[in-house]
Order: structure tokens, then C-alpha cells, then sequence
């Protein structure tokens, strides 16, 4: 080995890391290319009679940014597409929960003579008794009818929108709270399967709306 090939070295080892970088491994070769770049050709520009190749160390580091900057912008291209495919998804899966608890509530009329949970005393299995809905028509905590469905739904866990953040599953609806439950529930004697097109519950991040007769609509807006 000659004495140039030995002291251009690191110049070499930056032009393949910088080479390999756009190519297959990215910034993972692209930063070390940069940094041994520089440095070999502060060298040659410092020691030139103990350091070459700057030429190579050049086109190493220069290699190595192009790799971060295409990495960067692909990351700008893609990180929109990914959250809107995110996002998208967690509608569909919302929708999915809706549909359950639409399927619920219909299971749970046709054993209750055709009501719902909320138009059932308690006498006979209801919730009648509970708080009653809002001046917007919704309950304020809806967390007491839904456990009013334990035997009709699969799990708890659908009534948190995956959207959600401010809100957490639980698996056990003896203790399901306000905090476990997402979707918003409307009650009264007129919500019922007798008027089919009303408004049951609603997803306040998505505005799916679950009607009287278990169908879900998507995203329409509140009443």
C-alpha cells in the first residue's frame, strides 16, 4: 500500500458512505459521509503533503447532504399522506364502533318491547330513571346507559372514537366512567325505533351519527 492511499483513507470511506447514502441506507451513511468528508478535507487543505483526495472527500460530504435533503423532503411529502390515511382509517374503524353500538341498542328494543334502555323503567331492566338529556338533547354522562347494554355489546372498548386522545378504553363495564366513553348519547321518549331517522349517538370528533334504526351516517352535523 502506498503512501497516497494511506492518507486518503477517510476521504474514500466518506465517498462510499456518500454514495450508498440516496440509494439504500440514507441518512444512516448520509451523516457519517458528511462528517468524514469535512474532516478529510480540512486535512488535505491543512496537511497536503500528508493528506489527498479531496476531490473524493468533496464529493462525499456533498453526496451525503443530498441524501439528508431528499430524505427530508420525501419526509415533508409523506408525513401528510401518512396522517390523512391515519385519519381516515380511524373514521372508518369510529364508524365500525357505531355500527356495534347501533346493533346494540336494537338487540336490546326487540327483548324490551321496541324501547330502548333509557325508555325502560328500571323495574323491568331499564334506565328510565337516570339523568336526563341536556338543553343540545345529549346526556351529560352517558357512561350509565351504555353499561345499561353490557349484555348487547362485545366490549366497552368501542365506545372510545380511536380518534380520541381524551378519552381511554376500558375492558370492564362495572367501572366504565365518563373518561371510557367518546360517542354522545341521546335519550327521551321520541328517540326510539318508532321514529327511525332520529339522532341516537354521535361521534363529536367525526360527526358519524348512529340513528334509531342501528344505520350510522357519516359525518353529518349535529341538529
Amino acid at each position: 500500500m502506498n503512501g497516497n492511499t494511506k492518507h486518503q483513507g477517510m476521504a474514500i470511506t466518506s465517498l462510499v458512505l456518500g454514495l450508498l447514502s440516496p440509494v439504500c441506507f440514507g441518512i444512516i451513511t448520509g451523516i457519517p459521509a458528511i462528517i468524514l468528508g469535512h474532516v478529510a478535507f480540512n486535512r488535505t487543505r491543512k496537511k497536503p503533503e500528508q493528506y489527498q483526495g479531496k476531490g473524493l472527500a468533496i464529493t462525499g460530504f456533498v453526496m451525503g447532504y443530498i441524501s439528508i435533503f431528499t430524505t427530508l423532503i420525501l419526509a415533508g411529502l409523506l408525513l401528510p399522506a401518512l396522517a390523512q390515511a391515519k385519519g381516515k382509517a380511524q373514521s372508518i374503524m369510529c364508524v365500525n364502533n357505531m355500527k356495534q353500538m347501533g346493533l346494540a341498542f336494537r338487540v336490546y328494543a326487540s327483548n324490551h318491547g321496541d324501547r330502548f334502555p333509557f325508555n325502560v323503567p328500571t323495574s323491568e331492566g331499564g334506565i328510565m330513571d337516570a339523568s336526563a338529556a341536556g338543553d343540545d338533547g345529549f346526556v351529560q354522562d352517558p357512561a350509565r346507559f351504555f353499561q345499561s347494554l353490557s349484555n348487547e355489546l362485545a366490549t366497552p372498548q368501542i365506545l372510545v372514537c380511536p380518534a380520541d386522545r381524551s378519552k381511554r378504553p376500558t375492558k370492564d363495564f362495572q367501572n366504565l366512567q365518563a373518561a371510557n366513553v367518546s360517542y354522545q348519547l341521546r335519550t327521551g321518549t321520541n328517540i326510539s325505533e318508532a321514529n327511525p331517522q332520529e339522532v341516537l349517538a354521535r361521534c363529536p370528533i367525526h360527526g358519524n351519527e348512529v340513528l334509531c334504526d342501528g344505520s350510522v351516517q357519516q359525518g353529518r352535523r349535529r341538529r
